[in-house]
């Protein structure tokens, strides 16, 4: 977690802003890897709703974003900031509040009605990948004398999709889940490493911002 605040911090973009941006850059590598020139790379992002004042209320309070990963994009600092442009005019707009009243329409809708647009909700022309980042406990865990070190989430695939990221942090770590089709993407091991390097990419770019900030010594 500390690496991903700096990058944060330095650039001043949310935790969520770099997961996507880490995401979109291993997301990348891996395809031009695989010999595969693709335009876009369409996430779905589970939003939450809810702010301090409804803690307790009822029922999860998650909405979804529909948004294009900058796969084009070379360099990882523009990577970020195109990322952090886009999600905070999402949240300008209200986007996540959209999505969540058609979530509560959707519940009263006929069963006929819920299963076309599900369908549609889920079709990969409608999104590519999920990319979940979901806040797990700081305080330790242990079970039967043995202290919690990792935790890797597993988000459950959409019908005709063959990847989904998961993120979770367990302490101070920040644990990424990659969870695939192992028919359609044999090589995801390629791309947890992919997304290692991502980070070290980004944090050698908050060196070199601090380098320029500080400046040569007298």
């Amino acid at each position: 977690i500390a690496d991903l605040m700096r990058i944060k911090s330095r650039f001043e973009t949310t935790l969520n802003d770099v997961v996507l941006a880490v995401s979109a850059g291993a997301m990348r590598g891996f395809l031009a890897a695989r010999g595969e020139d693709v335009d876009r790379v369409r996430a779905m992002v589970p939003a939450a709703t809810r702010d301090s004042s409804d803690a307790r209320a009822l029922g999860n309070g998650i909405s979804f974003l529909f948004m294009d990963l900058p796969v084009r994009e070379t360099d990882p600092v523009r990577r970020l900031k195109t990322v952090n442009r886009a999600t905070r005019m999402r949240k300008q707009s209200g986007d996540a509040e959209g999505g969540a009243a058609v979530l509560d329409a959707l519940g009263y809708a006929p069963q006929l009605v819920q299963r076309v647009l599900t369908r549609v909700v889920s079709s990969p022309r409608t999104f590519n990948l999920v990319v979940s980042n979901i806040p797990g406990p700081r305080e330790p865990l242990w079970m039967l004398g043995c202290r919690l070190r990792e935790a890797y989430p597993v988000v459950p695939l959409a019908e005709h999709h063959a990847l989904a990221i998961g993120v979770t942090s367990i302490g101070d770590s920040l644990c990424f889940g990659l969870y695939a089709d192992r028919k359609t993407l044999p090589d995801v091991d390629r791309l947890a490493r992919l997304v290692d390097a991502e980070i070290d990419a980004m944090l050698a770019c908050c060196e070199e911002r601090d380098l320029v900030a500080v400046g040569p010594a007298p």
